[in-house]
């Protein structure tokens, strides 16, 4: 198999890498890891060191700390990547400096900035992709708010004026505005419930008009 898996140097804090007794091969992961991806100035003690891209400062006893190694299973294992060409080891008084060969190999700068610029265009796509659908919310609503309108069948309407406990008959009030076109003056209508509402309100007022004894007023759209 062939390319690249991006790692992120934060999985060293993760609970899965964080195991007592490290593997060789998890020991030799972390010392890429552990190396500046670009050179810069470290303290040692009162003396500032510059460390090499591809390096990192450390001690026998430090490793064997950090893997829960012996310092004899540390110094064996580094002297296995010494020989197989896998790091150079500069040992001094104060420190030991530990040199991952070919870490460009590993670390190509291309490879630490377009983490970032996938990050960024990823960012860029999702806010482009919120914002449209954000637009597109708005327009449906507007749409619903101004313009369409799903005219009611019989069952709806009927349903509707049972539970208005009204006298308005369903079956004549869908076969007046489908003559009309769902139409309310020159005005589409926007809501039929409003409109049975309306006869309601007419029937009830021609229901007194009988009740009075004055002739019935003919039923007229008004609404």
């Amino acid at each position: 198999m062939e390319g690249w898996i991006k790692v992120h140097r934060n999985i060293m804090e993760h609970w899965l890498w964080q195991e007592k007794v490290y593997s060789r091969l998890q020991a030799w992961l972390e010392m890429i890891m552990l190396a500046n991806h670009t050179g810069n100035k470290v303290r040692i003690g009162n003396d500032l060191v510059y460390v090499e891209r591809g390096s990192f400062i450390t001690s026998d006893l430090k490793l064997a700390a950090r893997w829960g190694w012996s310092k004899t299973k540390v110094r064996a294992f580094l002297s296995m990547l010494e020989n197989d060409n896998m790091i150079e080891k500069k040992t001094d008084r104060k420190k030991t400096t530990i040199t991952i060969v070919n870490y460009g190999i590993y670390q190509e700068s291309k490879t630490t900035e377009k983490p970032q610029k996938d990050h960024e265009e990823t960012i860029k796509e999702l806010q482009k992709n919120t914002n449209k659908n954000v637009k597109n919310d708005k327009n449906e609503k507007k749409v619903n708010n101004t313009v369409r309108f799903t005219p009611p069948d019989i069952d709806m309407v009927r349903d509707y004026c049972i539970e208005r406990n009204n006298s308005v008959d369903p079956q004549a009030f869908i076969d007046f505005y489908s003559a009309k076109g769902w139409m309310i003056g020159k005005n589409k209508m926007k809501d039929w419930k409003a409109a049975v509402r309306t006869w309601e309100r007419n029937n009830k007022k021609a229901g007194a008009s009988r009740a009075s004894g004055t002739d019935r007023v003919s039923e007229v759209d008004n609404w």
